[in-house]
This record gives structure tokens, sequence and C-alpha cells, in this order.
């Protein structure tokens, strides 16, 4: 066939094809188009699988002799010159969003300025543009969509059901929200209204909203000219799907796996297989730094230095979660034994005294709560269990000290949740250890708060380069493949700083003549398996520095107390006393929570004892 120009209907069309995927593409654009505007409300409904879409903000508006211009291809007010595109501060930019709609659609355009009375209006019967008219209207701009793709039959066909398009819309709608926390949003679908988000309410609070989840955490940091901005769910918040983790750059709602992985780098060992956070991920950096037009639908984005934004993401999420913000408050002024007592009573509350005086017990027995408990004439604490002065916690995740209630404020913010605030009162099955407050029951795994707590160790003396090792009197030989001997003795210097000391002993053998002195010599074969697994799968090094972390988690679920095991009261202290050194202590290194809590009213109220 001999070399053509094609017809504009068909280089419409084509347009189309890769700008509009589908309907929820086409809300997308409008709605980017309106924050361009400057438009603080936007109102859109939608119906038919999203084939009949109105979307309307309250943003500048056009003037009418620009609103069939709008409508051309490559007509766009957002850029000048090809410089302009790597600085852009905006979101549609090439002029083909309402150019492709109304190509494929019957399209209705109206819009009044600020600065006009009256409002114009233009109509498209797919793609063929008529005379602006003047119409009722107000302030803003509408666009009206119907017959969605009625002159592309193969293009319809390719759409799903009204349901799954629906769906996606809905979650465009999210995205979009989560976005931009300072619009408001109305959307309904057959005459429905499905959601409301206004502009008022923190940013956090509209992600809370979302997402789903009641209680998120905000982390921020800043490294280069990039800034971070995370609302995140705490560990216990989970789901069995990855689709609650939403990323946006500059604004723009992306999907990238870099960020993704980001994500799971920071909640390492917080989290067990196949659950994934409920995240919210907010990344600016100079517009020279990311390229926002590698994909027609800018759905994904190209960053200059991935790893630098990998690293910051990674970083500012992590330091968050290692000071566990979800971790159970106490105010200052109120005793462990759930009362207040007269010292701790506020001024304002003196006023009430002579009235409920004749009715209270003045002794000051009835001021606090006894726990009964039984003493054991039990051997001392292992070893295993005496914390080391040289383990202390980090400066960046110790918790603030208790304020005594005379220097407390009168309204001094709460305290850091701690553990040996717990009222040991026995040991469950072998394996749970049982703990009370003057409010709650709790009981915690000795086998996970154990793992947790060498783990932890284990990971500061590898970062502080001083792990403490023991050499054994005979080594111990374990057989491996010849690719996995290679693997692993190619890495022996690296595996050296992790208080393992290995040689080779024969084409298929490794001999291991120290290990690091709290683990068991049990956990060792296990270790070594599975790094060398990894090392032959994804490479030598990178392998190393990203699995180090499973390693030392594996070798602290052998060397720990395990379930079953019978502890003395003063050995469950000495766990618990050591679990306040690490905010995460609250999850094993696999992911698994190490504590359950009842609230004594929730008892109760199973008892009858109170409604």
């Amino acid at each position: 066939m001999p070399i053509r120009v094609l017809a504009p209907d068909v280089v419409d069309k084509i347009a189309a094809g890769e700008v509009l995927e589908r309907p929820a593409n086409l809300i997308k654009e409008l709605i980017e188009n309106s924050i361009d505007a400057g438009a603080d409300l936007i109102e859109v409904e939608f119906d038919g699988g999203g084939r009949e879409v109105s979307v309307y903000d309250n943003g500048k508006g056009i003037p009418p002799q620009e609103l069939a211009l709008a409508l051309q291809r490559h007509a766009t007010s957002k850029i000048t010159l090809s410089d302009d595109l790597y600085k852009l501060n905006t979101f549609g930019f090439r002029g083909e969003a309402l150019s492709s709609i109304a190509a494929v659609s019957k399209l209705t355009f109206t819009s009044r300025t600020r600065q006009t009375g009256d409002a114009f209006r233009v109509l498209s019967d797919f793609g063929s543009v008529g005379e602006p008219a003047p119409v009722g209207a107000r302030e803003g701009t509408e666009v009206r969509v119907s017959e969605l793709f009625g002159n592309v039959p193969a293009r319809l066909r390719f759409l799903k059901s009204e349901a799954a398009e629906h769906g996606q819309i809905k979650t465009t709608l999210k995205a979009l929200a989560l976005a931009n926390p300072g619009v408001t949003f109305r959307a309904r679908s057959r005459g429905e209204l499905l959601y409301h988000w206004g502009k008022e309410q923190p940013a956090i609070d509209r992600a809370s909203q979302i997402l789903g989840i009641k209680k998120l955490y905000e982390a921020t940091g800043e490294s280069g000219g990039m800034n971070v901005q995370a609302f995140m769910s705490s560990p216990q918040e989970t789901m069995n799907v990855n689709r609650n983790m939403w990323f946006f750059v500059q604004g723009r709602w992306i999907v990238d796996r870099s960020l993704s992985a980001a994500v799971m780098e920071a909640y390492r060992n917080l989290l067990m297989h196949g659950e994934y956070p409920a995240v919210c991920v907010h990344l600016n950096l100079p517009p020279e730094e990311v390229d926002v037009n590698v994909h027609p639908t800018k759905a994904q984005v190209k960053f200059r230095d991935p790893q630098s934004v990998f690293r910051i993401v990674c970083r500012t999420m992590r330091s968050a979660l290692e000071k566990a913000p979800w971790l159970q408050t106490v105010s200052p002024g109120v005793s462990m034994t759930g009362g207040v007592t007269p010292a701790q009573a506020p001024e304002s509350a003196a006023m009430f005294q002579p009235d409920t005086a004749s009715l209270r017990f003045e002794a000051p027995e009835f001021e606090t709560t006894q726990y009964s408990t039984k003493t054991f004439p039990l051997a001392q604490p292992s070893a295993a269990y005496e914390a080391p002065a040289t383990y202390g916690a980090p400066a960046a995740m110790s918790y603030q000290g208790r304020v005594s209630h005379t220097q407390a404020p009168a309204k001094a913010a709460p305290e850091a949740f701690k553990w040996t605030d717990l009222q040991v009162v026995g040991q469950l099955n072998h394996t749970y250890i049982m703990a009370q407050t003057g409010d709650a029951f709790y009981m915690v795994d000795q086998h996970a708060a154990h793992e947790r707590v060498v783990f932890e160790r284990l990971m500061e003396s590898f970062k502080a380069g001083n792990i403490e090792v023991q050499n054994l009197l005979l080594p111990m030989v374990f057989d491996f493949s010849a690719e996995e001997v290679e693997a692993l003795v190619g890495l022996q210097e690296s595996i050296a700083k992790m208080g393992l000391s290995i040689e080779r002993m024969g084409p298929e053998s490794i001999a291991v003549q120290a290990i690091p002195s709290m683990i068991s010599e049990t956990s060792v074969s296990e270790a070594l398996q599975k790094l060398a697994y990894e090392i032959l799968d994804q490479g030598d090094s990178l392998a190393f520095e990203r699995i180090v972390g499973d390693i030392f988690a594996s070798m602290a679920c052998h060397s720990v107390i395990r379930a079953g095991q019978s502890q003395s009261p003063e050995q469950m202290k000495a766990l618990l006393a050591q679990m306040d050194e690490y905010p995460l202590s609250s999850f094993c290194p696999h992911g698994r929570p190490v504590f359950v809590k009842r609230n004594f009213s929730e008892i109760e109220r199973e008892f009858g004892r109170i409604v």
C-alpha cells in the first residue's frame, strides 16, 4: 500500500484509543483539567458503565472564544515551548484529552468565567464541533458526555461489565480525592450520592476515610529536594492484597513497582507472608528529577534517580514505624490501677467534692487495686534473660521516661506504652505470659516476644559491627551442593560480619568455626541454606544486603524460649523489661503479633456484670 497521510477522524480515534483506555480514564482527564483550572469543588455523575458522564467544577472557566478551540487536538494553555515539558506543575498539558473525548462521544461543553455574566455552550457530535451559544449556567465548567465509543464499535466490545467499569471509576475517584485533599468531591451514580469528601477535613482524615482504616499514622521526610509524606496503617491493619497502597508523584496518581517495594521494605519483619499494609504516599520532587510524559494516560513516571527515591520513601516510613506509634498510650495523670488519686485530680474537680464526699469511703486502701499473685521458690532467671548493659535501645528509638505526677503539666502529653507497667499474673499453658493493668488483660507470646528481642540485638550488633561471637571447640560441617558452596565462600567476608566464620571443607561441604554468642547451634544450618538459595536466586551482594534481616530472624526463631517452656515470674518480668528496649516488640520478626489484649469492660460485659 502507498504511504498516505491519515484522515483527521482516524487520527482522532487513534489518539482517543491511547488516552481513553476505559471510561475511568475519561473521568480522570476531566477532573485533572478541573484542578488545573483552580477548582475547589468537583461534582461527578456517571451511569451506564461510564458511557454517560458529567463533570462540573467551580474553576475559573473558559472564555467563549476559546471553547471550540479547546476541543481541537494539541490545543492547550499549559505549555508553550518544548522545555516546558520538563518543568510541569500541571496535570493536563498535551491538549489531547478533550479532543479525544469529543471524537468518540456526543459532548456538551459549557463554561462561564468569573469575569463574564453569561455562560456559553458548545456541542460536539463525534468530533463535529458547533458554534458557541449563550446559555444559563453557574460559574465554572461542565462537561457532559454521552454515547461514549458510539462510533468505535471495536472499543465498545472490549469494555467490561457495567459493574466492573463502575468499580474502576470509583477507584479513580478515590485516587483523585486522596491526591487533592483541598478539593471537595461529590460523586453520584443513578441519582444516588456515592461519595462526599469535604475540603475542610485534614489530609490524614480523608486518607483514613477513603482507605477504610480508623487510625493512620503520618511520616514525613526530606532529602535532596525530595519530600515525602506518607499516611500508613499499623502492622495490625493489613489486607491480603496490595490494592490499598496508593502512590502520588507531583500530585499524580501512579502505579510504580519500585515504590511498592520501598513500602514493603519499610514494613520488613513486621508483616506475615501475604500481608500488605494500607498506605498513601505523596512524593514531590524537583520537576527536572521526574518525567511524567512517559505514558499516554500518565499512569507511570520515570525518575532520574530511582534509587534515591526508593531510599527516601523506605527510610521515611521505616523511621516512623520503628517508633511503634500504634502502641497504647497511658495518660500521666492516671494511675495504672485505673483510678485517679486525690493528688492527681485536676483542680477543676474540687468543686464537685462537697456533693460526693458523703457518698465516698475516704480510706486510702480504696484508691488502689491489688493483684493476687503466687510466688514460687524457683531458681534465678537464666542468663538468657539477663538484659546486658551493652544492649541499650538506640537513641532514635527510645521511649520517653515516665513524668512524675508532681512535674506533669495540667495537660501533659500521653506517655508511651511500657511493657514493665504490666503486672505479671502468671503463665498460661506454659506459653503465654498473663499480665494486667487496671483496665485491661494481656496475653504475651513468650516465644514471639523473645524472638523479637534477640532479632533486634543481632541487627543492632550487626549494624555496629561488633557482634559477639563464640568459637566452637569442634566445627560444625554442613553438606551443600557445589553451586551453593561457591556462593557462600564467595561472600565469606560479608558472612563473617554476621558472626558466622565459615570455610570450605570440600567440593560440597562447609565448616562453621564460630557463631554469634546469642544464638543456638541448631539455627545455623537453616540460616546458611536460606542464604545460599537467595544468593543463587538473586545475585551475590544484593541478595546478602536484602535478606540479612531474614537470616537473623531465622536464627532468632531457633535460639529463644519455646512454647511449652515453663518460666518463673522473675523470668517473665525480665523478658517484658527487655521488650521495652525495642519499640517494635509488639511483633515478632516474621510479623506475628506478640500479644493479645482484652479490656476488662469487654470481659465484664460478657459475664453480664455491665450492660
